[in-house]
């Protein structure tokens, strides 16, 4: 059982520095674009994304990956990270 703890530990630590090493997304950048990417949800214009529903927001997205400093990660946007209180059109 020690065992399956420190492996565990010792992924979520290799998990975080990499984190850490990752820059955040910026809005303007061709993929954040592609997929209408917003650091702050509340800027979402809900008539061109009548799916947008007020509070939705990254960090409470099924694919998003907690992380430093309000940040996260997320598998649309590999190596960059992304406000936890940001939006995208893929939110689910």
């Amino acid at each position: 059982m020690l065992g399956s703890c420190a492996a565990a530990l010792a992924a979520i630590a290799t998990r975080s520095a990499l984190a850490e090493d990752r820059q955040p997304l910026r809005e303007d950048e061709p993929q954040a674009r592609e997929f209408s990417y917003v650091s702050d949800a509340t800027k979402v214009d809900q008539k061109k994304f009548p799916d947008f529903k007020p509070g939705d927001r990254c960090s409470k997205c099924q694919i998003y990956e907690d992380g430093p400093n309000d940040m996260g990660g997320c598998p649309l946007f590999a190596k960059r990270l992304v406000a936890a209180a940001g939006w995208c059109t893929s939110f689910g």
